[in-house]
């Protein structure tokens, strides 16, 4: 017969673990959180590593703003949704990024969306602004991080024929091949925090080398927090303990990245 005391002994020892692990949330976007106070609360939780990325114009400068480079670090991009901005407005990134090189942690969002966005923004437009962004990050070598929907074939195939290196493909859609293909070619992907049976035979099926976990905060989880439930899912699917998945998904999160104190930002 199972103790009940011991069973809540378990269950406040498992939830103490949590909360004294660090972790890490490899792809989020803070300056969509309505409330600021939630990205000093995640990390007193514990996630103590917080990559949030840029999409446009105004999220890239506020990324640049609430980045400290010591919790919260940059990424600066325009994703599919935005690839339609003018000519001005795009090289206008390309300079702050340039400016900021030295100080950001990649470019990011950038990608390709073969779903509604191309009703907004046609395909060629977007693989116009995700190739000179994808050149961009290897002339200031870079990591980039990739957003794919229903056009995970055409990115990799794009990622490959630009022999790109430091590739971070985040909320990956593909299947167990594709996952093989990135884990090939030395990249990553990142796990949300939504199980599936699918995902979790991706997680089987490719070393946790190549895996780090995200919130996709507040568009997926509502904060990095979430990306606790990332982590119980990779957990879950490679029979590790939580602490032992939180600590090599946030190692591979800061060896990817190369998280480390940078300069001061040059916004113009």
């Amino acid at each position: 017969m199972i103790d009940p005391m011991n069973t809540k002994q378990l269950i406040k020892e498992r939830t103490i673990e949590k909360q004294v692990t660090e972790m890490a949330d490899a792809h989020c976007h803070l300056d969509l959180l309505g409330d600021a106070a939630e990205i000093a609360e995640s990390i007193r939780y514990g996630v103590r590593t917080i990559v949030t990325n840029g999409v446009d114009t105004k999220s890239n400068m506020k990324a640049m703003e609430l980045a400290d480079n010591k919790n919260v670090f940059a990424m600066l991009g325009i994703d599919p949704e935005h690839a339609g901005v003018e000519d001005g407005e795009l090289e206008f990134n390309i300079k702050i990024i340039r400016q900021n090189s030295a100080r950001i942690s990649g470019i990011g969002e950038i990608g390709l969306d073969y779903g509604k966005v191309r009703e907004k923004v046609p395909v060629e437009r977007q693989k116009s602004v995700f190739g000179a962004l994808l050149d961009l990050a290897k002339e200031l070598r870079l990591p980039v991080s990739v957003h794919s929907r229903d056009a995970i074939a055409d990115v990799i195939h794009i990622l490959e024929d630009k022999k790109m290196e430091m590739v971070h493909i985040h909320f990956f859609e593909g299947g167990v091949q594709q996952a093989k293909e990135v884990e090939k070619n030395g990249w990553l992907i990142s796990v949300p925090p939504i199980d599936s049976s699918k995902r979790g035979k991706i997680i089987k099926e490719i070393a946790i080398d190549n895996i780090m976990a995200e919130s996709d905060a507040p568009i997926v989880g509502a904060t990095p927090r979430d990306v606790e439930k990332s982590i119980e899912i990779v957990a879950e699917a490679k029979r590790i303990e939580f602490k032992r998945a939180a600590d090599l998904l946030t190692q591979n999160t800061k060896k990817f990245f190369r998280l480390q104190t940078k300069g001061m930002f040059m916004r113009y």
